[in-house]
């Protein structure tokens, strides 16, 4: 069966006519060029080329391989190349995970990350409740996951991205909307608006926050849930702790807190070498990248 590298060698030597210029161009020996030509025709049963001591000419049959020979090649090479663009993920689509917490912020910087010098990439995110996340990376249904928090598991790998800043967020009229800061223990007896319930790995990570600051809180999970819209806080009555860059609600107020406390983000994927869009991931997000 002919193969590529005969073609490319005869559609050399059918261009420039000489088979040491068509060596030269393919950085080849003269004899691996004539022993390619020589198996091709061998194989398609067809004089290509007459050969002289002075000359080398196109036959009938070789001058038809030739103009089709050299679209067969192109779509190759362009077959080849969309491939590799697709593993070097610089097209195609990269399929990421996020959970819940993760906001509109993160997703951004991480858009911006992968497509920067990459305009023909696509990013399609998908929403992971945290008890999915293994699952849905062991399944390939996504290539890997931003999270704050990691599930405990041998077959999946993590690393620690660039961490968040927190905020806080209150109704208009709370006691703490003209603050020009906050700290966790002025939440004391507040009302904390949560996306999701005690026992969960995010909410626990506040509650933890919280008591080492000596306040407690009584949680209001959110009628919205599946990501952190804070736009219940002023029709609830309670706070939120925020990831800074969240959008901004209506009624509600954003203030500073004093506490040096950031919210932890992870990208996760199966155990084994990384993409090339999770290093490029990796190399933009991480805390030396910022």
């Amino acid at each position: 069966m002919p193969d590529l590298r005969q073609l490319r060698a005869f559609v050399a030597v059918a261009e420039e006519l000489n088979f040491t210029r068509a060596a030269e161009r393919l950085h080849l020996a003269q004899q691996a060029v004539s022993k390619s030509v020589a198996q091709l025709e061998r194989e398609l049963g067809a004089e290509l080329l007459q050969r002289t001591t002075r000359d080398v000419r196109l036959t009938q049959a070789g001058a038809a391989l030739l103009e089709s020979g050299r679209e067969a090649l192109a779509a190759a090479d362009s077959a080849f190349e969309s491939v590799q663009r697709i593993g070097q993920a610089v097209t195609g689509t990269v399929r990421i995970g996020v959970s819940p917490a993760v906001g509109v912020a993160i997703r951004k910087q991480a858009v911006d990350v992968l497509r920067a010098g990459a305009p023909e990439l696509s990013v399609s995110f998908h929403e992971v409740r945290p008890a999915a996340v293994a699952p849905m990376l062991r399944s390939g249904s996504v290539d890997f996951v931003l999270a704050r928090t990691a599930p405990s598991a041998p077959d999946i790998d993590s690393t620690a991205l660039r961490p968040t800043p927190v905020e806080l967020l209150v109704p208009a009229g709370h006691r703490l909307a003209g603050a020009s800061a906050a700290r966790l223990a002025d939440l004391d007896g507040e009302r904390l608006l949560t996306w999701s319930p005690a026992g969960t790995p995010f909410t626990d990570l506040l509650l933890t926050w919280l008591a080492a600051a000596g306040a407690q809180v009584e949680l209001v999970e959110a009628h919205v849930t599946g990501a952190p819209y804070p736009y219940e806080v002023s029709e609830l009555g309670a706070v939120a702790l925020m990831a800074v860059g969240s959008p901004a609600a209506d009624g509600a107020v954003k203030v500073p807190l004093a506490d040096d406390v950031s919210l932890p983000l992870l990208v996760l994927w199966p155990a084994g070498p990384s993409s090339p869009a999770l290093r490029r991931l990796r190399a933009g997000m991480s805390s030396a990248a910022g």
